[in-house]
Parts: structure tokens; sequence; C-alpha cells
């Protein structure tokens, strides 16, 4: 693992046969960190300036850790490689739903959603209830409740920027693909279908709830403790499933959303890993340029020279 540290711009933890200034690129690792912390008397982001006096990563740059809105603690980043994966999957998985609504073979979705949502009555006296937490006043509730955490986690809007582009970004192509699709909702031509809610706006392909709540919820993932990571992607999880129990989406509406919201947050990780090696560039170009390593590697004033023998006790 490499940790990329603060304002310092100094990187910890790389293999021993890596040296820390070396660009981010040329370490394998699964994970790459940002640390928020300062290394008295080092900090190489401040006014560096390389390459013909051009400044790269110094302060008011929206890529020097020193800028107001960069996190102050660890942001863990999968590396570009897992990202683009996490993206692909989700291309992969609206295109096979797509495929799949163009050619009518839909007759596993429509027997998926008759078990999701014509349930015993005793069980939709529970499921009901606990619905109501993944209807858009809910989710907007916990989406305002991990804005504020991921704020005062990081001390940086920046967890709140990456959420907000995602959830934009995922909610134009969701209606980009409505509008194409135009299929209409489940309680309005499948018999037997159980409405539990209002009557939703618009046409059913993909589920635009579960690609905003899943967007949202992998762009949080580098600002929240693991635990936490892993609750907000089963809450995205759990909104999919509402949509079907309330009546108002097919499975393969939940689907498509899914792949809209994964292709869109590994976007988002890919651009805050950009970001970070950035920042991390920034500080290697500083270091080679004023000479500076890390912290306790100056060489001593009398490095190279012959020491005087101390005479041997008799």
């Amino acid at each position: 693992m490499v940790c990329f540290c603060g304002p310092a711009g100094h990187r910890r933890n790389a293999p021993r046969a890596m040296a820390w200034w070396r660009p981010a690129s040329d370490v394998e690792c699964q994970l790459e960190s940002y640390c928020g912390r300062r290394i008295p008397g080092h900090d190489p982001l401040s006014a560096s300036r390389v390459a013909g006096g051009r400044p790269i990563g110094g302060p008011g740059s929206v890529i020097s850790p020193d800028s107001w809105w960069w996190p102050k603690r660890p942001v863990r980043v999968l590396r570009a490689r897992t990202a683009g994966l996490v993206a692909g999957l989700g291309a992969a998985l609206f295109g096979v739903s797509a495929l799949l609504l163009k050619t009518g073979m839909l007759s596993w979705d429509k027997s998926v959603f008759r078990i999701l949502n014509q349930v015993p009555a005793a069980a939709a006296s529970v499921l009901t209830p606990l619905s109501h937490l993944f209807l858009p006043a809910g989710i907007i509730a916990v989406v305002a409740l991990a804005a504020v955490y991921v704020v005062a986690r990081n001390r940086s809007v920046m967890p709140v920027a990456a959420g907000a582009v995602a959830a934009g970004i995922a909610w134009v192509l969701v209606h980009v693909a409505k509008s194409i699709a135009d299929r209409p909702r489940p309680y309005e031509v499948a018999a037997g279908a159980v409405l539990r809610q209002e009557p939703a706006h618009g046409t059913s392909f993909p589920s635009s709830h579960t690609a905003v709540t899943l967007a949202v919820a992998i762009a949080l993932v580098p600002f929240l403790a693991r635990p936490l990571a892993a609750v907000g992607i089963g809450y995205a999880v759990l909104v999919g499933w509402s949509r079907v129990y309330l009546g108002v989406h097919y499975p393969v509406d939940v689907l498509a959303g899914a792949g809209i919201g994964m292709a869109t947050g590994g976007v988002i990780l890919l651009a805050l890993g950009t970001l970070l090696r950035r920042a991390g560039r920034a500080a290697n170009l500083q270091d080679a340029a004023t000479g500076r390593g890390p912290p306790g590697s100056a060489p001593s004033p009398t490095a190279g020279e012959q020491q005087p023998k101390r005479p041997e006790p008799r």
C-alpha cells in the first residue's frame, strides 16, 4: 500500500524496493491512500514550481492537499484497474438488461416480480413499513445524514461533491434510457400487481432510485469506514428490492438501474484516483526540483568524510 500523506505530500509504507518519491503508477498495490498528516518541517507542495516556473499542486490548486476542500484524513481509493472493472461491470449489466428488454426475453422477469410483489398478507404487514425507509423521503434523509457524517469525518466537502456528481450523472443517464425504452409500470399492465405507494411518474425502465442510490453509495466508499461503506451498498440493494415490492418496477428495471449506478460510481472512483495521483506526482516533481527527501533522510554534514579512529582502550 502506498500512502499519500496530506499537505506534506510524503508517501510512506511503500515497498522497500520502491523509493517513496516515485510515481504511484510505479507501485503495484491494491489500495492507494491519501493521508492528511502534516510532517513538521516538510511542506513540498507549498509554492511548488517546476517545469519553467509553472506551479503544480500549490496552494489554491484543486489538486493540492492544501486546498480547503481536500480531505484531512486518509482516503482509500481503489486502483484504476479495479475502479474500471466496477464501471465496466455496471455498463455490461445495463447492456444485458437493455438487450433482454429489446428481445422480449422477460418471462423470468414477470415471474420474479410476482414472487417479490405478491407476498402473503402476514409478510406484507412487516415488509410494507420497512419499505417506507426506501421511499424518496427516506432516501433523502439517509443521504443527508451520510453527507453530514462524511463532511465531519473528513473535514472536507470533497465527499459531498463526489456524491452530488455521481447522483447527477446517474439521474441524467437513467432519464435518457427511460425516454428510449418507454416501458410501462408493472401496476399499469401486470395482472395482480400490488401497488403499495402513490402512482409513480414516468416510465419503468430503468429504476432511477436504484441507480442514483447505488452511484452515491459507491462514490462515498473512499470516505467511509469499511463497515459503513458496506452498509451503504446494502442500503442501495434494499432500495432496488423495495421498488419491486412496492409494485413500481420489474426486476430487470432494477438490474438496469444498478448497472447505471455501478458504472457511474466506478467513473467517480477513477476520477478521485486521478486527483490523488496528480497530487502525489506534484509532490514528486517538487521534491526532485528542490532536492528534498523524506524527513530524517538528509545526509550527515560529515557524510563521506574519513572519521578519525578512536584509540583502543588498553
